[in-house]
C-alpha cells in the first residue's frame, strides 16, 4: 500500500467537484440520496473491528470479497442495482443529480487514462464500510479520499506480517495506490476497511493484474504527486 500525495492541480480542480458535490448543500444532499444499512450504523465498532475481521479471514475463500455493509451514500453511477434516490427526491433533481455524477467520472477517469470506476462513496459522520478483502475483483487500484476534518482512517491487514496496519486520514484530499490479490495469491490478499468521524469521499479506480497496469499505475503516481 503507498502513500501518494496528491499535487497534480488539475487533477484537484477535477476531484474538488467531489467535494462541492456535497458540500454547497450538505442539506439537498442527504435529502435526495438514500443512505444505506442505516440499521448497522451503531455496529461500526464491530463491522470495522477486529471482530469482524476475524470472522471473514476465517471464512477463506467462502468471503466472495465485497463487504457485507457500507454506512454511507454508494453513488456509483455504473452499479444500476443500488438505490440512489430517496424517495423524496423530485425526478428532475434525479436527472439532474445523475447527470452530473456521470459528467464528474467520465472527466476523471479520461484523466487518469483508466475503464472502471470501483466505487464512488460519501460516508457522513460515524459512517464506515466493512473489512472485505475484493478478491473477486483483483487488480491495482488508485483510491482518492478527501476528508473534511481528518478524523477518519483506513486499515488493512498487511498480508505478510499479518498486523493490521491504521492509516489515519489528512484533511483534504489522499491518494493510495494498491493491488488488491486474488485468492490464488494468499500473500497480495487485502483485508481493508474505513470509518470515519467526519464527512468523507472515496473515488477507486481499478486497472486489472496485467503487468502493464502496474507501470501504467506508477507513471500516473508520478504525475499525480507532480505540481508541474
Amino acid at each position: 500500500m503507498i502513500d501518494v500525495e496528491v499535487k497534480n492541480k488539475e487533477l484537484l480542480n477535477i476531484l474538488n467537484r467531489y467535494t462541492r458535490f456535497l458540500t454547497e448543500d450538505k442539506e439537498s444532499f442527504q435529502n435526495d440520496f438514500h443512505r444505506t444499512c442505516q440499521d448497522y450504523k451503531d455496529q461500526r465498532h464491530f463491522l470495522a473491528g477486529e471482530g469482524h475481521l476475524n470472522e471473514i479471514v476465517e471464512q477463506g475463500d467462502r468471503h466472495e470479497g465485497f463487504p457485507d455493509q457500507m454506512y454511507g451514500y454508494e453513488l456509483t453511477v455504473s452499479r444500476k442495482e443500488h438505490q440512489f434516490f430517496s424517495e423524496d427526491c423530485h425526478p428532475t433533481q434525479r436527472l439532474e443529480r445523475t447527470s452530473e455524477l456521470g459528467v464528474m467520472q467520465t472527466e476523471i477517469m479520461e484523466w487518469l487514462g483508466v475503464r472502471t470506476c470501483a466505487l464512488t462513496a460519501y460516508y457522513p459522520p460515524g459512517g464506515f464500510i466493512s473489512w472485505h478483502n475484493n478478491a473477486n475483483a483483483a487488480a491495482y487500484n488508485l483510491i482518492f479520499t478527501w476528508s473534511e476534518e481528518g478524523t477518519g482512517q483506513f486499515n488493512y491487514l498487511d498480508p505478510i506480517t499479518k498486523e493490521i496496519v491504521e492509516m489515519p486520514d489528512k484533511k483534504g484530499w489522499q491518494c493510495k495506490a494498491a493491488y488488491f490479490g486474488h485468492y490464488g495469491e494468499p500473500e497480495r490478499l487485502m483485508y481493508h476497511t474505513a470509518k470515519t468521524d467526519c464527512w468523507r469521499c472515496t473515488v477507486s479506480f481499478t486497472f486489472d493484474t496485467q503487468d502493464l497496469s502496474e507501470v501504467l499505475r506508477h507513471d500516473l503516481i508520478e504525475e499525480i504527486s507532480s505540481e508541474e
